[in-house]
């Protein structure tokens, strides 16, 4: 992503955008092969499919490890890169440092921030509701996914034609309002018992993708503007880091928020009992969650418009020590608060606590929340410390899960 960035810095003003353009249009024709073979191949009865035929764990294995053993030749004779000095830490963290306490940089991570956490803020009854009342089975999940996949794929074909030099304001105003009430019939006719069909409810999956692949290349381009020359790969996992620190952090407000309703949206007794009342219960937490989704767009302003504004910012506003302290500050308070609990979230002792989204634990005792909470995490730091990994992926898109 890094070297994408810096092909994309030599492309002249008015077509900047299109390297990278390409570049994820490829990459999502590549998922959309992924997920052909897993959803068609893992489709038998002993993957709780609905094929009489299917492929083994080893020869799905087999399949994905072909391209992957290709690509270690491709990528060491077809990819060219300018060679560079080495650089040692202490000059690395000093790029670093310089980076952080730009007032134009911080306005950029703090939009990344803010916008995926406020927008992570969602329901989470909404893989039950999937599940239960759509009625969603894997092979038709499995086929919308592809479709959608492509339909992504041809949203971002349509940014690289059209609208490199629209706003980047505007696109991401009205591709997440389109997207929000492109969901809200789908999901409340589902809800209400209107519409019951796993193919009407998958519907909106397909249509979300093209104003889907919109948010996503927006957030890719003011990488390149924010990059100068020798640091592209560091801006991009600044950036990508920031971004997507959000969305667990958003996580887990959510679990602690939407434990809160009654009837509870996270046991499925409630979505086949099916009552009036627990209908009701679950429309709200969508409409909270929508509410949300507008709420992300007051960050709006902390981004440039487009790439003349984002070099101007650069170019003019100042650079100040107390920018990087507090992203620094920042963003390590939410890692530990998010790591911890959705960790907590995840282990049967811990997740039935108030902190971790439950409704309380039975023998719970004044204090023991804190006892417990320090437990896990020291546990889960302990497991977590040898095998250490991390993963950006693509930020700005959700899915239904």
């Amino acid at each position: 992503d890094g070297l994408t960035v810096e092909y994309a810095r030599r492309e002249p003003t008015a077509q900047r955008g299109r390297t990278q353009t390409t570049a994820y249009l490829t990459r999502t024709l590549g998922q959309i092969a992924a997920v052909a073979v897993v959803g068609i191949g893992m489709n038998g009865k002993q993957y709780n499919g609905s094929f009489d035929w299917g492929l083994s764990f080893t020869q799905v294995m087999l399949v994905l490890a072909v391209p992957a053993a290709i690509m270690v030749p491709v990528s060491w004779f077809g990819i060219e890169e300018t060679p560079k000095k080495g650089m040692g830490l202490a000059p690395y963290l000093q790029l670093c440092g310089g980076l952080l306490r730009r007032k134009a940089f911080f306005y950029v991570m703090l939009y990344q921030f803010l916008s995926n956490l406020i927008a992570s803020i969602t329901t989470t009854a909404g893989g039950l509701v999937k599940n239960y009342w759509a009625g969603v089975q894997n092979l038709q999940n499995q086929v919308f996914s592809l479709v959608g996949s492509a339909l992504f794929a041809f949203g971002l074909w349509l940014v690289n034609k059209y609208f490199l030099n629209y706003s980047w304001r505007s696109m991401l105003a009205s591709t997440t309002i389109l997207l929000n009430f492109l969901d809200m019939p789908f999901t409340f006719l589902t809800i209400y018992n209107i519409i019951r069909n796993q193919y009407f409810y998958l519907g909106e999956t397909v249509l979300y993708e093209v104003p889907s692949a919109a948010n996503f290349v927006v957030a890719t381009f003011i990488i390149v503007e924010m990059a100068d020359e020798g640091n592209e790969g560091m801006v991009y996992g600044l950036l990508t880091t920031t971004a997507n620190l959000g969305e667990p952090f958003g996580n887990a407000i959510s679990n602690q928020l939407f434990g809160l309703f009654k009837p509870a949206l996270s046991d499925s007794a409630n979505y086949i009992e099916d009552t009036g009342r627990f209908r009701q219960v679950v429309a709200l937490s969508f409409v909270i969650s929508y509410l949300f989704s507008f709420l992300s767009l007051l960050a709006l302003p902390l981004l440039p418009s487009q790439k003349g504004d984002a070099q101007r910012r650069k170019r003019d506003w100042p650079e100040k020590e107390g920018y990087m302290w507090f992203t620094i500050v920042l963003l390590s308070v939410c890692l530990a608060y998010s790591l911890t609990v959705n960790c907590l979230s995840l282990n049967e002792s811990t997740m039935c606590l108030k902190l971790a989204g439950g409704e309380g634990c039975e023998d719970e005792e004044p204090g023991a929340s804190l006892l417990q909470v320090a437990a896990a995490a020291s546990n889960v730091a302990a497991a977590a410390a040898p095998t250490a990994t991390t993963q950006i992926g693509r930020a700005s898109c959700r899915e239904r899960v």
